[in-house]
């Protein structure tokens, strides 16, 4: 009966092989990660060492969902890597829950990239990974749906690498009808797709970079299923979105590229944290209507750090609607218009190449 399965799903032990970088030593460290669904509480093994790493606890930011092979998940500072399921149990659930598929909006559609999040995340969807990529060069040998391979052949794209159990299904059935969205034709495909797009496609070098400013969406935001809203509210206030991607910071890149913070904003060690803690997504963004304008025109929809002063000083802004707390307030933006092109430059020419 379903009372009975669903029982067991909860009552569900879920064990997971991570990789932790230890960079003091230079070596990967190798762990088991025991995620236990009844409570939402884990505990990891040192396989090597055979000892318990972590006492079973209860850890809130690490979520069932983001236990994929693959995936990334930050316990107690250490960022670490699932990359593969440690009993056949586990294997079995999350290959059937993370069927993947690859979805596009095409460039006819950029503007509606925020929609088709929200869609997607509002249906059960995990989102894995999105970048901006140009497909001209690929689109005919990639698609057999000659019509497609010409819409993607048009410019830049988002490529949504989405998981979800009978994914494929599930997004051609969402997406049906929706002009300018579309998305694998199967599982094969999808695979096919994926492995160019997300593994061995570079990223297109940045465009107009002295006219754009860098928005970085924070992991909680992501985490939450703001991330859809946030770039619908910034395209409905005029701003073009000219690169866009799903990166997972190191420590060491979080401390360089907010150090010019230290010292300075008394959340600047929070800052860190929070966003060394999941995936956030980066885009670079350009004012239409006055481009030269770009960084404080984005500045000002950003608004007041602290999200309940934004609440009262600029309320339609991202951080009065999306932020939480000074430390988790949605969203970062470039503060000074010299720094917008060194901003979307870090972002999107040194850290793909790293």
């Amino acid at each position: 009966p379903a009372s009975v399965s669903m029982q067991r799903q909860t009552e569900a032990r879920y064990a997971f092989v991570v990789n932790w970088y230890d960079t003091t030593a230079s070596i990967i460290r190798e762990y088991q990660l025991v995620y236990h669904a009844a409570d939402g509480t884990i505990e990891m093994y040192d396989t090597k060492n055979r000892r318990t790493f972590l006492k079973r606890c209860d850890y809130p930011s690490v979520r069932l969902q983001d236990l994929y092979k693959g995936g990334i998940i930050t316990v107690y500072s250490r960022q670490l890597t699932v990359v593969e399921y440690a009993d056949a149990f586990t294997a079995a659930f999350f290959k059937k829950k993370t069927e993947m598929t690859v979805g596009y909006v095409l460039p006819s559609a950029l503007a509606d990239v925020g929609a088709a999040i929200d869609a997607a995340t509002s249906q059960g969807f995990i989102l894995m990974d999105l970048r901006m990529v140009d497909l001209r060069q690929h689109a005919a040998a990639l698609f057999t749906d000659s019509a497609l391979a010409s819409a993607l052949g048009g410019g830049p794209c988002v490529a949504l690498k989405l998981g979800c159990e009978d994914a494929v299904a599930k997004w051609a059935e969402l997406i049906g009808g929706r002009r300018g969205i579309a998305g694998s034709a199967d599982g094969d495909a999808a695979t096919r797709e994926a492995d160019l797009i997300f593994s061995k496609l570079p990223l297109p070098p940045p465009a107009d970079i002295h006219s754009s400013s860098l928005l970085l969406i924070r992991p909680h935001a992501i985490k939450e299923n703001k991330l859809g809203h946030i770039l619908a509210h910034v395209a409905e206030a005029g701003f073009t979105i000219a690169g866009l991607q799903m990166v997972q910071l190191t420590r060491p890149n979080a401390f360089e590229f907010f150090e010019v913070y230290k010292g300075v904003v008394p959340e600047y060690s929070d800052w860190v944290e929070e966003i060394v803690g999941g995936k956030c997504v980066a885009a670079q963004v350009i004012f239409a209507r006055q481009p030269e304008s770009t960084v404080p025109a984005l500045r000002e929809l950003c608004g007041a750090h602290d999200p309940e002063i934004a609440q009262h000083l600029h309320t339609s802004s991202l951080r009065a609607h999306y932020g939480v707390t000074k430390a988790r307030n949605a969203v970062h933006c470039t503060d000074l218009p010299e720094d917008g092109p060194l901003e979307v430059d870090y972002f999107f020419t040194i850290l793909p190449s790293a």
